[in-house]
């Protein structure tokens, strides 16, 4: 493994990336998965825990085990689906819509302190790189 392997690169980045906001999202005494979830229902408010864990890359049994720990310390409320009775919709209350917003903000920081000192087109050209290296692995599975 050397700083060159686009596996090794992106493991560190990765790595990074979740430290910094990891360390910043505990101060508000979020678990690990929680913060995901609600920077995504932000976007996505009203879906379902399918949805969820497609959105946030997470596997059925973390959402399972996550969406209670949220609801009891209400940052999420579930409904039943008009349309179908065996889904429930996640939605943010308003104390985890404040919350969100608070990871949201880590988060966007995260991301101006990786993109520092990068021209806008190196960083679209990186972007556009990334989506196809992303493409091409989904095609492999």
């Amino acid at each position: 493994m050397n700083n060159r392997d686009l596996h090794y690169l992106l493991l560190v980045s990765q790595y990074l990336c979740n430290r910094r906001i990891v360390s910043r999202t505990n101060k508000l005494e979020l678990l690990p998965g929680q913060p995901k979830i609600l920077e995504f229902l932000l976007e996505h408010d009203g879906c379902s825990q399918k949805e969820i864990g497609e959105g946030c890359l997470l596997d059925k049994s973390t959402v399972t085990s996550l969406i209670p720990r949220m609801e009891g310390l209400e940052l999420i409320a579930k409904h039943p689906d008009p349309e179908d009775g065996r889904v429930f919709r996640i939605s943010l209350t308003p104390k985890g819509r404040r919350l969100a917003s608070m990871v949201r903000g880590i988060v966007s920081e995260t991301d101006r302190l990786a993109w520092k000192g990068i021209k806008d087109d190196e960083r679209e050209a990186f972007i556009l790189t990334m989506q196809k290296i992303i493409e091409n692995l989904k095609e492999a599975l």
